[in-house]
C-alpha cells in the first residue's frame, strides 16, 4: 500500500484536538471525535494492507498480529510501567489500587469494557484513571480479532462479496449505534459493535476499487467539505450528543481519504491534502500514536497532584511534556520495534503476549493487594482506609436488576418478616451514601429496612425524563415504578426516606458537567428555573401519593458539596502538618449551593402532615465553614458523597420520624 503523507497530516488534525479537548482548552468541545477519525483511518490502512498480502498470496494471521504487536504494544508497555511508578509514588493506594485494576483490563484489551462498568454515577472522577484513553486501543484489537478472519473467509469464498459484507456490517453496527445512542450513552461510547461501523467506513474506502478521477475542481470540493465537516464538528461538538457528532466527522475523515485514493500523485491533489501534506502536520502525525499514549496520563498525575484546574501556562507545560515525551518515544520505541524483522514472527506474537500478559499480572496483584505506595506516613494509611469504606450495600443493591432480589443482602435493621418492611430509602447516589445512617437508625428503632436506589435518577413521581451524562430514561423510568411497586406490596411500611442530590437536578453544576435538566414531558423546556418547577411538582406529587398510603416521609437534604477531592486534600495537610480547614468550604458557598432547594424541601415538609426534613448542615458545618473532617471523623469519600463512617457518625444528629409530626430540622440558618 503506497505511503501517503496526508494519512499522516490527517492523524495530527485527529490527535491534536483530541489532546487540547483533554487539557479543557477552550474552543475544541468536540475534540473527542479526534479518536473516530482515527478509527476510520486504522480501518483503511490495516485493511489496505490485508488486501495488499491477499493479493499475492501472503496472507498471514500471525504475520498480521506480529505487525500489531510490533505497532502498538512497545510504545504502550513504556506507559504502562511509568503510570504504575506514578501511582505507587503519588497516588493514595485505594487509587492506586484502581489503576492497577484498569491495567488489568487493558493490557487484556478489554479496558472499554471495564470502564464502561465503570461509567455514571459509580464511576468515579476520570481524573484518577490514566489509563481511561486506552478504551479505543480494546475496541480497536477487539475489531482486529475478527476482521481478519472475516476478510480471508469472504475473500477466499467470493471475493467480490468482501465489499457488500463490509457495507452489511457496517451499516448494522450504525444502525444500532442509532437506535441506542439515546437511551445506552454509555454502552454507544464504550462497546465495540455501536463502534464498528467506523473501522468498517475506512475498510469499504480501502476496498472500493480505483475509478478514475472526476474533474480536479470537483475533488477540491470533495476534499473541502470533507475537512470542514472534522473542523466543524471539533469546533461546535457536544458531549451529549457525542455519539451523532462522530457521523460528521467520519464522513469527512471517509471524504478526505477518497480524494487521495482517486489523487495518488501529490502533485495534482486538491489543496487540503496537500496541506495536510505539510512537514509539521506529518511530524505531529508520524509521533500521533504516542502523542495519544501519553498525554493522558501526564494531565491527570498532574491534576492529581495539584488537585483543582490548571494555570494556561501549567496546561502549556503539560502539553510541551507531552510532545516531547511522545517524540523521544517515537524516535526511541517505536521505530526500533518496527524495524524487526517479520521472519521471527512467532517470537514477536509470543514475547508480545507475555509481556501484556505480565502488566496484567502486575495490575492485579496491585488491585488485590489494595495498591502499593512509598514511604507511606501511617496516618495517611488511616486516612486511605476511611476513604475506601463506602456503603456496604453500593454495589450490590443498586440498580433496577437488583430492586427486588437479593433480599438478605440489600436490608438493613431486624430482619424482613411477615412479608413487610418497616421502612425504605429511595434515591440516587446520595440515597445510596446515607444507609449506612439509615441501617444504624433503623437497628436502635428495631425496624426492618430495604435500600431502592439509581445513581443519577430521582426517585419521584411526575417527572418523566433527566437529560444528563448519568441518567438513562429506562433505568429512572424504572426506579419510579419500584417505587410504587415496593410501597403497594409492603403493607406494613411506616416511613419512607427521600435522599438526592437534589440540586443538581435543578440547575447547579457537578464536576464541571453542564446543567442537568428535569422534563416533564418530551418536549419540555431543559432550563434550570423549569427544572425546578418540575421537581416541586415531582415533589408534590410524590409526597401526596405518600400520605394517601399512611406513609410517613423523611427528606434528607444532600451534604455540603466539597472544592476539592477531600482525600488527596487531607493526605496533603497530614504531609506538610497543616490543619483540615482548607479541605472544607466556607458556608456561604454552600449555602449559594443549597438554600434554594433546602427551602422548598423545608416547606414541603412543613404543609404536610407526617413529612420531615432534615438538613446535615448542621451537623457538618461549623462557624463559617463545613468541614471535610467531623469530630475527628474522616466524613466523604469524594467530594460530595459521604463513606461509610461519615454516614454513620451523620446518623448521631438523625432520628427517624416515627409517630410524631413532621418538621423542618435544619439547624444552620
Amino acid at each position: 500500500m503506497k505511503y501517503r503523507k496526508d494519512i499522516d497530516g490527517l492523524r495530527a488534525v485527529a490527535v491534536i484536538p483530541v489532546v487540547l479537548f483533554h487539557a479543557k482548552v477552550p474552543g475544541f468541545p468536540g475534540g473527542f471525535v479526534g479518536v473516530d477519525v482515527f478509527f476510520v483511518i486504522s480501518g483503511f490502512l490495516i485493511t489496505g494492507l490485508m488486501a495488499d498480502d491477499f493479493r499475492f498470496g501472503r496472507l498471514s494471521f500471525l504475520t498480521f498480529y506480529a505487525r500489531r504487536i510490533r505497532r502498538i504494544v512497545p510504545a504502550l508497555l513504556c506507559v504502562y510501567a511509568a503510570v504504575m511508578v506514578a501511582a505507587a509514588v503519588l497516588m493514595l493506594p485505594a487509587d492506586m489500587a484502581e489503576v492497577g485494576r484498569s491495567l488489568r483490563s487493558s493490557a487484556l484489551f478489554v479496558s472499554n469494557v471495564f470502564f464502561f462498568g465503570e461509567s455514571g454515577y459509580f464511576g468515579g472522577d476520570a481524573g484518577l484513571k490514566p489509563l481511561l484513553h486506552t478504551w479505543s486501543l480494546s475496541i480497536e484489537e477487539q475489531f482486529y480479532l475478527l476482521w481478519p478472519l472475516l476478510f480471508w473467509v469472504v475473500a477466499r469464498w467470493r471475493p467480490a462479496l468482501l465489499l457488500p459484507a463490509v457495507c452489511i456490517a457496517g451499516s448494522l453496527s450504525f444502525a444500532a449505534m442509532l437506535v441506542e445512542h439515546g437511551n445506552h450513552t454509555e454502552a454507544v461510547f464504550f462497546l465495540a459493535p455501536f463502534r464498528a461501523w467506523e473501522l468498517m467506513l475506512g475498510a469499504g474506502l480501502a476496498l472500493l476499487p480505483v475509478r478514475p478521477p472526476a474533474s480536479a475542481r470537483a475533488w477540491e470540493v470533495v476534499a473541502g467539505v470533507g475537512f470542514l465537516l472534522i473542523l466543524v464538528t471539533v469546533a461546535l461538538g457536544d458531549e451529549a450528543t457525542a455519539a451523532l457528532a462522530t457521523i460528521p466527522a467520519c464522513l469527512g475523515t471517509g471524504l478526505l481519504i477518497l480524494a487521495g485514493n482517486n489523487n495518488p500523485d501529490e502533485g495534482a491533489q486538491p489543496a487540503v491534502l496537500r496541506a495536510l501534506s505539510f512537514p509539521l502536520l506529518v511530524g505531529i502525525g508520524l509521533i500521533s500514536y504516542s502523542l495519544y499514549l501519553w498525554h493522558w496520563p501526564i494531565l491527570v498525575f498532574a491534576g492529581y497532584q495539584l488537585d483543582r484546574a490548571f494555570h494556561p501556562a501549567e496546561t502549556a507545560g503539560l502539553l510541551a511534556l507531552s510532545v516531547a515525551v511522545a517524540a523521544v518515544t517515537y524516535r526511541y520505541v517505536e521505530q526500533p520495534a518496527r524495524h524487526l524483522r517479520l521472519r521471527h514472527t512467532r517470537r514477536i506474537v509470543a514475547t508480545g503476549l507475555s509481556v501484556l500478559a505480565a502488566f496484567a499480572f502486575l495490575g492485579h496483584r496491585a488491585y488485590k493487594d489494595d495498591g502499593w505506595t512509598f514511604n507511606l506516613d501511617p496516618a495517611i494509611r488511616q486516612l486511605d482506609a476511611f476513604s475506601r469504606a463506602e456503603n456496604p450495600y453500593r454495589r450490590k443493591c443498586n440498580g433496577p436488576g437488583r430492586f427486588f432480589g437479593n433480599e438478605s443482602a440489600c436490608a438493613f435493621g431486624r430482619p424482613y418478616h411477615d412479608g413487610s418492611y418497616d421502612m425504605v430509602i429511595f434515591g440516587d447516589s446520595h440515597g445510596n451514601h446515607y444507609v449506612p445512617a439509615m441501617a444504624k437508625l433503623a437497628a436502635e428503632a428495631g425496624l426492618s429496612g430495604r435500600q431502592i436506589s439509581v445513581g443519577g435518577c430521582l426517585a419521584l413521581l411526575g417527572y418523566t425524563r433527566i437529560i444528563s451524562p448519568y441518567a438513562h430514561e429506562e433505568r429512572c423510568r424504572a426506579l419510579r415504578e419500584a417505587l410504587v411497586r415496593f410501597v403497594e406490596t409492603n403493607p406494613r411500611l411506616q416511613l419512607v426516606v427521600l435522599a438526592h442530590a437534589w440540586s443538581v437536578y435543578v440547575g447547579e453544576p457537578l464536576n464541571g458537567l453542564p446543567p442537568f435538566s428535569l422534563l416533564a414531558s418530551a418536549g419540555d423546556e431543559r432550563s434550570p428555573g423549569r427544572s425546578f418547577e418540575v421537581m416541586r411538582q415531582s415533589l408534590e406529587k410524590t409526597l401526596d401519593y405518600f400520605m394517601a398510603k399512611g406513609v410517613r416521609v423523611l427528606l434528607l437534604g444532600e451534604v455540603p458539596l466539597l472544592s476539592n477531592d477531600p482525600m488527596r486534600c487531607l493526605a496533603r495537610s497530614i504531609k506538610t502538618h497543616r490543619g483540615f480547614d482548607d479541605c472544607g468550604r466556607p458556608l456561604s458557598e454552600v449555602r449559594a449551593r443549597v438554600d434554594r432547594i433546602n427551602a422548598l424541601l423545608a416547606q414541603l415538609a412543613q404543609q404536610r402532615t407526617n413529612v420531615t426534613y432534615y438538613s446535615p448542615l448542621a451537623a457538618m458545618c461549623h462557624g463559617a465553614r463545613c468541614e471535610a473532617v467531623v469530630d475527628g471523623v474522616y466524613m466523604y469519600r469524594d467530594r460530595d458523597h459521604l463513606n461509610r463512617f461519615g454516614s454513620e457518625a451523620l446518623a448521631r444528629s438523625m432520628r427517624l420520624p416515627l409517630g410524631q409530626r413532621g418538621a423542618a430540622s435544619e439547624a444552620v440558618r
